[in-house]
């Protein structure tokens, strides 16, 4: 069956193109793969390809053609007038690194179903905010080897000292 497929490409928290294909899903997912490949730099990054869901919810009634689209998605109806059913959605990371703790991606496709405009938007979102540097830490402060041993040894006395008043209070 063929189906309108969605191509996102997010560089560094910016949509940097998008394409609606037509095509099997997962056949789109093997040739952006592709694409991804030959632009991954294996000495630098992983490469990486995360099968996900993303829930739709449209208002009822669905044409007939709606219908027949969806129903393989897990369509179901709400209690509310909208049906709700899962799309798949590939997110491929070819451009990515460890920064302390933290997995930055890069650089990511996202392949998904095109559902409709609404739906296009907000898989942009995603693809750009998956691509997003988190900002620093606010609050927090950097500690050398020097200054926290000094707080553990204040510490310790603090510790110490609490423990002597109680035992003289005896």
């Amino acid at each position: 069956m063929t189906d309108k497929v969605v191509v996102i490409k997010s560089v560094e928290g910016k949509v940097e193109s998008k394409e609606v294909v037509s095509g099997d899903i997962h056949e789109v997912v093997k040739q952006v793969v592709q694409r991804a490949l030959s632009e991954w730099e294996p000495m630098f990054s992983d490469f990486v390809v995360i099968r996900d869901k993303y829930e739709v919810s449209l208002k009822l009634p669905l044409k007939p053609e709606e219908f027949e689209r969806y129903k393989k998605f897990g369509l179901r109806k709400t209690p509310d007038g909208y049906a709700v059913f899962d799309v798949p959605v590939y997110l491929i990371s070819y451009d990515n690194e460890w920064r302390g703790d933290d997995y930055v991606d890069k650089k990511v496709y996202l392949v998904s179903l095109y559902v409709n405009d609404q739906v296009l938007s907000e898989m942009e979102e995603w693809a750009a905010e998956a691509t997003k540097e988190s900002p620093p830490a606010q609050g927090l402060l950097e500690v050398t080897e020097e200054e926290l041993k000094e707080l553990e040894e204040e510490l310790a006395k603090e510790s110490e000292s609490k423990t002597r008043g109680r035992r003289r209070k005896k």
